[in-house]
């Protein structure tokens, strides 16, 4: 790692855009200190926190003090204030992409990426290769690489990955060690004066790399052709049999130069191969975001703003999924590209069966006078709808009018701008008609088992958060369970155990699974044999354990384990424990169904117990416990339990909550953690850090979802700066929403270098 840097203190004006964090996180993996601001907070900003930078919102001249370096991008302009103040202060200011050079400048192997399109891929398929081959490159993408927990990383300091930006013409101030040309169109081109000095800003790229690598085509032969070392590449770079998790034609072309460069570097095709069958894609490009459990409705989302990158990912799209229907909401990058490409993007757009064109995204520049977005729309062979309203509206509209129809649909949502925000407006419609359908046909196939999506979250957790209405089956028997679970798994259904909802946050949105609730019938016996007591899984700890405490059948030392407000089925896959007692050391046995409703049962000697957690596969739906027999009396089990509720009274909250929110990490106390942390009583919106016990997170009547992940996350990373220690999540996530929680926790490890890790693990 290279320590040979002439900054100390670097300063970023926007550090949330991609290109901006990921020369910050290089930085920081030099050791250099790191500030910057933006208009808005996010999980960018939120990710650089934690490693250290000094980060803040909005833009504020005064943190620009203290900095020798002021990095910004090409869009900030010259009135900015953390500008103004840099000049006053005589801080020196540089734009991204000639500090780019700067950085890259400072590693003996540089391949730098370049292309109208296709070079985030193309960089972070590279840079994937590299790590798993063997190499530690660093990299810097311009987008979320799939898999990784960062767009960016210093490595070793002996290769550099890079993708190069043509748009302000700072590509060619990048001098590398292998020089990668994907193509040349004319995107870009008002911005440097014409198609001629577009040209020639690559032409100079090339010039400044050692060796380059140019995709075989008449244009780049014809352009770079007289490099003195020049590769020209094509499909025949390609391993034979090479295989892509990603689709679409366009990722081949983009893996066989990446091949073509790995093998430069000394990477053998074989390996290269191997590497490229696990790479998962880069955000935003053919990203699926959902396809329902029958694969009757697909929504993808891409990138494109170009009109060759239009076509390809629409053709890509049809030859991934022949036989449905194609609907593409477009939305314009810019209104200069409405000016020169209209007639073209609505070519491009003649290959789907439903197109609605919404307003631009004008990339922060005042140039609506250029050209009419209704132009594309006009465009397009067969007619196309445009929507100039709220997205809200248009997701509405598109929805009626060809959504609902009985037929398997491809929805794609495509651009680069702010229409991802209908990504989940679409996202959630979907999901409803799958949970809709899927009841529908789950009456009918199973009349005698209860289904129903009428209550909310909030009433079905002791949390009382959540306002989506999730899918309920509530079977009696195993026979009526064995047949919930069978036809499940035919509709290809996810499966999760919703009990009494006491270590649950419920979601405000539609989650596609279905919950069981085991409520009455066999799921809420209790029965007393000879060796053991058996419970179902169903039967709350305080009803099961006092019954069977109340007449001596197990150890007093349960008795604890009754003040806990769930089902004996929860207790158990969680080995549950309360005062020093865990239930998994009375375990005799335990019965469950796995989701192909084949029986399946364990001894408890048999099962791991660990820290709040145990192997039972999390395909197997608990369904009965056997606890072993005690030899207390039942005075003395009574007793136990009336000292475990008192003790619980003075040390616990009163009020709507999930229980510990933090598991306790080995030697350590969450809840002393995060007081000394300084958290107690720390609110977000609705929902507020206990006063009296702090790993206990209280809720107010109207508190949401949103409002209770991002306390865990604030309360997580203030325990990290205090005491360096990464608290894991005790409490479970209806909703997809636990991605945030999933991936700070990552970058949190990441910093520990995987050294400070909850016992689970």
């Amino acid at each position: 790692m290279s320590t040979d840097v002439p900054w100390q203190h670097v300063h970023f004006t926007g550090i949330g855009g991609v290109g901006m964090s990921g020369l910050a996180h290089i930085l920081l993996d030099w050791q250099v200190e790191v500030s910057g601001t933006d208009v808005a907070d996010s999980a960018t900003l939120q990710h650089l926190s934690v490693r250290g930078a000094t980060v803040s919102v909005p833009h504020d001249a005064d943190a620009v003090d203290g900095a020798d370096l002021l990095v910004h991008s090409s869009a900030v302009q010259p009135d900015n204030a953390e500008l103004i103040r840099a000049h006053e202060l005589g801080i020196r200011t540089i734009r991204r992409g000639a500090f780019l050079a700067d950085v890259t400048s400072r590693y003996p192997k540089v391949v730098a990426v370049a292309g109208s399109h296709g070079k985030t891929t193309t960089a972070a398929m590279l840079a994937h290769v590299l790590q798993l081959a063997g190499f530690d490159p660093g990299f810097l993408v311009g987008g979320e690489i799939l898999g990784q927990l960062r767009p960016a990383r210093a490595g070793l300091g002996d290769i550099l990955v890079t993708e190069v930006d043509e748009s302000d013409g700072t590509q060619a101030l990048v001098r590398s060690s292998h020089a990668v040309v994907l193509n040349v169109d004319d995107d870009h081109c008002w911005s440097l004066g014409g198609v001629d000095a577009l040209e020639r800003c690559f032409i100079e790229f090339a010039r400044r790399g050692d060796q380059l690598f140019a995709w075989d085509c008449p244009a780049l032969h014809e352009l770079l052709g007289d490099h003195p070392c020049v590769q020209f590449v094509n499909e025949s770079a390609s391993p034979a049999g090479m295989r892509l998790r990603v689709p679409g034609v366009y990722y081949r072309l983009n893996a066989a130069m990446v091949c073509s460069v790995a093998a430069r570097l000394g990477v053998p095709s074989s390996v290269s191969a191997e590497a490229l069958a696990s790479f998962q894609g880069v955000g935003r490009r053919l990203t699926r975001h959902i396809e329902s459990p029958d694969g009757r409705s697909v929504l993808v989302e891409d990138y494109a703003h170009h009109p060759t990158e239009l076509s390809c990912t629409l053709r890509s799209l049809r030859d991934t999924y022949p036989g449905h229907a194609l609907s593409v909401v477009f939305q314009p990058h810019r209104f200069e590209r409405i000016k020169r490409y209209a007639g073209a993007f609505g070519d491009a757009l003649g290959a789907a069966d439903d197109v609605t064109v919404v307003s631009p995204f004008a990339a922060w520049c005042d140039d609506s006078e250029l050209a009419d977005p209704r132009e594309v729309a006009e465009a397009v062979r067969g007619g196309a709808h445009f929507s100039g309203g709220s997205l809200a509206d248009m997701v509405e509209s598109v929805w009626e009018r060809v959504m609902k129809a009985d037929r398997r649909h491809v929805l794609a949502v495509i651009g680069a701008g702010d229409v991802t925000r209908a990504v989940p407006l679409f996202r959630d419609r979907i999901v409803n008609a799958c949970l809709e359908r899927f009841l529908e046909a789950l009456r009918y196939a199973l009349p005698h088992v209860r289904a129903d999506r009428l209550s909310a979250w909030a009433g079905l957790t002791t949390l009382g958060v959540g306002e989506g209405h999730p899918l309920v089956v509530r079977p009696t028997t195993n026979e009526g369970l064995r047949s919930v679970l069978r036809f499940s798994h035919e509709w290809s259904m996810p499966v999760r155990v919703l009990g009494r909802g006491s270590n649950l946050v419920g979601t405000d949105r539609p989650d596609l699974c279905l919950w069981l609730r085991f409520e009455q019938g066999e799921y809420q016996s209790i029965s007393r044999g000879s060796s053991g007591a058996s419970l179902g899984a169903g039967v709350t700890l305080s009803r099961g354990l006092e019954q069977l405490g109340n007449s001596g059948d197990i150890p007093a030392g349960l008795m604890p384990l009754a003040c806990i407000p769930g089902t004996v089925g929860g207790a158990v896959r969680v080995n549950a424990g309360a005062d020093g007692v865990c239930i998994g050391e009375h375990v005799l046995s335990v019965r469950g169904l796995g989701v192909d409703g084949q029986a399946w049962e364990r001894s408890g000697a048999a099962v791991s117990w660990g820290y709040r957690c145990t192997d039972i596969p999390a395909d197997v739906v608990l369904t009965e416990v056997v606890l072993r027999r005690g030899s207390d009396d039942s005075g003395t089990c009574r007793k136990r339990l009336n000292e475990a509720r008192e003790a619980r009274c003075r040390r616990q909250p009163v009020g709507r909550s999930a229980g510990s929110v933090f598991r306790n990490p080995p030697g350590n106390s969450a809840g002393q953690l995060i007081e000394m942390a300084g958290c107690k009583g720390l609110r977000v919106g609705g929902c507020q850090v206990s006063e009296k016990h702090a790993n206990w997170f209280l809720a107010d009547k109207g508190a949401s979802e949103s409002d209770v992940i991002e306390l865990l996350l604030r309360v997580q990373r203030e325990v990290f700066r205090r005491s360096v220690v990464v608290l894991a999540p005790e409490v479970e996530f209806a909703g997809d929403e636990a991605g945030r929680v999933v991936r700070q926790t990552a970058w949190l490890r990441e910093e520990c270098q995987g050294e400070l890790i909850d016992e689970k693990e």
